[in-house]
C-alpha cells in the first residue's frame, strides 16, 4: 500500500521549509512513493474526523486516573503543548493494551471513510491518515472496519514489561506551531508531499497549521470555526460522504 513503510532517511525538499522533524524520527520505516503521482493526495485527520468522537479522550475518560483532566486544563490554558499533555495523560491509563484496543475498536466511525478510501484507491489517489492521536487505537478502529490498508502517521504507544504505557512522538517538530506530537506540516514536507497538491480533512487544533498551506481544506467543528476567524478558505462538511462527493464530483458514480 502506498506510503505504508514510512522512514526518515531522506533529506527535506529544498523548495519547502516547514518545521523540521526531531531526530527521533530517524528510527521510523521507509516511505515508498509511487511513480507517476496523481494530481493530488488526500491527508485526513483521525480523531473526530474518522471517528465520531476523540478516541484518545474516550479512552482517558474510561480508563485513566482523574488527574488526566488537570493535564487537559493546562493544555487548554496554553501552559503545555499537546505533545506533553498526551504523554502525561497516557501514563495515567489503568488498563492493559488488549482492553484498550477492544474498547477503541468499538468506537463509532463516520462510515464515509469507507467510500472515501474506495474512491481514492479506484482513481489512484493516495490517502494517508495523519493524526496527533495514538497508533494502537487507530489501528484497532481501522482493523474493525476492514481499513487496515490505509497508511497511518501518528504518535506511538509503547508498553513495557510491567504493563506501563508511554507515548512516543517520532513525528514531532521543535518548531511545530501547535505543539503537536505529530507535526502535520513537517510530516507532509519530509515525505515530499506538496501541500499545494494536498486536500486536507480535519476538525481540530492539530489541523490548523497545515490548513494554512493545503490546496484545499475540508473543515468541521473547531477547525471550521478557526478557519473562519483567520480568514482561511475552507469547505465546511459534516460527513466524509460529503467530502467524497465533492472530491470526485463529475467522476464515475458521482458524475
Amino acid at each position: 500500500m502506498l506510503f505504508y513503510n514510512m522512514g526518515m532517511d531522506q533529506a527535506f525538499p529544498s523548495t519547502i521549509s516547514p518545521p523540521k522533524l526531531e531526530k527521533s524520527a530517524a528510527s521510523s520505516r521507509s516511505l515508498r512513493m509511487p511513480s507517476g503521482l496523481p494530481a493530488f493526495q488526500v491527508l485526513c485527520d483521525f480523531d473526530g474526523t474518522i471517528t465520531k468522537t476523540d478516541a484518545t479522550l474516550a479512552i482517558l475518560e474510561a480508563f485513566a486516573l482523574p488527574e488526566f483532566r488537570e493535564w487537559e486544563r493546562r493544555w487548554e490554558r496554553g501552559e503545555i503543548t499537546s505533545r506533553e499533555c498526551m504523554a502525561r495523560q497516557v501514563e495515567l491509563i489503568q488498563a492493559d493494551l488488549s482492553t484498550l484496543m477492544r474498547f477503541a475498536a468499538d468506537l463509532p466511525i463516520d462510515e464515509g471513510i469507507v467510500t472515501l478510501s474506495q474512491r481514492c484507491a479506484q482513481y489512484g489517489i493516495p490517502l494517508i491518515i495523519v493524526s496527533d492521536g495514538v497508533d494502537r487505537f487507530i489501528e484497532a478502529v481501522l482493523r474493525r472496519h476492514g481499513l487496515s490498508y490505509i497508511p497511518v502517521i501518528s504518535n506511538r504507544l509503547a508498553c513495557d514489561g510491567n504493563g506501563s504505557l508511554s507515548l512516543g512522538s517520532p513525528y514531532a517538530s521543535p518548531d511545530c506551531l501547535v505543539g503537536a506530537g505529530t507535526c502535520k506540516c513537517a510530516v507532509a514536507s519530509f515525505f515530499g508531499l506538496s501541500l499545494k497538491e494536498t486536500m486536507y480533512i480535519g476538525d481540530g487544533r492539530s489541523d490548523r497549521c497545515i490548513s494554512t498551506m493545503a490546496q484545499k481544506v475540508y473543515a468541521k467543528a473547531g477547525l471550521r470555526e478557526w478557519c473562519d476567524l483567520q480568514g482561511i478558505a475552507c469547505e465546511p462538511f459534516e460527513t466524509l460522504t460529503e467530502v467524497t462527493e465533492r472530491l470526485f464530483q463529475g467522476v464515475g458514480c458521482f458524475a
